[in-house]
């Protein structure tokens, strides 16, 4: 079964910081990026729960310079 969430993040101006995001991403296994906003920073993702933590995506996300502002489930 997939999670899907709209990631907020605490910044996110423009399309390099879109590659960025999408680059650190991507390393995970099995998520999937289903789409980016810039004006409300904002990625949406969806990812198996038994391979992909919502931590890891965090942890992923901080590392890259990125700080998840909010996690919100997708319904």
């Amino acid at each position: 079964m997939k999670t899907e969430r709209t990631i907020t993040l605490s910044r996110m101006n423009c399309n390099g910081c879109v590659r960025n995001v999408t680059r650190a991403l991507q390393t995970l296994p099995e998520l999937e990026i289903v789409r980016t906003d810039i004006p409300t920073k904002t990625v949406h993702v969806r990812y198996p729960e038994n391979q992909v933590t919502l931590e890891q995506i965090k942890a992923v996300l901080s590392e890259a310079k990125y700080p998840v502002v909010a996690a919100e489930p997708v319904l």
